[in-house]
């Protein structure tokens, strides 16, 4: 890792961090507590991961996080996933809004495995 990558990263520095995705990740868990209407449940969460999946494809260009190149797709196919699960174009069953939830969660966190192999940031 060269400064110049670590000083571009937004994991690393508290305030993009917190806004690009720790407050996303605190809103939607405030859902399972403020229970809004589902329509709105289901826009709030798309959103969020949109949110998260442009910080990530931003800080990819940035810093060439490693990271941030997978879960950026994977994040964004989750804000539309959750849209078409939510509103009933795809039948997941009963939990489907909740398998769709914990699945991306799931895979943005297999994202961090490539970093431990290969590197934190690209070409290094």
């Amino acid at each position: 890792m060269t400064d110049d990558e670590s000083n571009k990263d937004f994991v690393a520095r508290p305030l993009p961090f917190w806004l690009l995705w720790g407050a996303p990740i605190a809103i939607m868990l405030s859902l399972n507590f403020i229970r809004p209407p589902a329509e709105w449940a289901i826009g709030i969460l798309s959103v969020c991961f949109a949110w998260m999946g442009i910080g990530c494809a931003l800080n990819a260009r940035r810093c060439h996080r490693r990271h941030c190149y997978y879960s950026s797709p994977i994040l964004l196919a989750g804000a539309a996933l959750s849209l078409l699960v939510g509103f009933g174009f795809v039948d997941f069953g009963p939990f489907g809004l909740m398998y769709v939830t914990w699945g991306v969660f799931a895979l943005v966190m297999l994202t961090f495995l490539p970093e431990k192999l290969f590197g934190k940031y690209r070409g290094q």
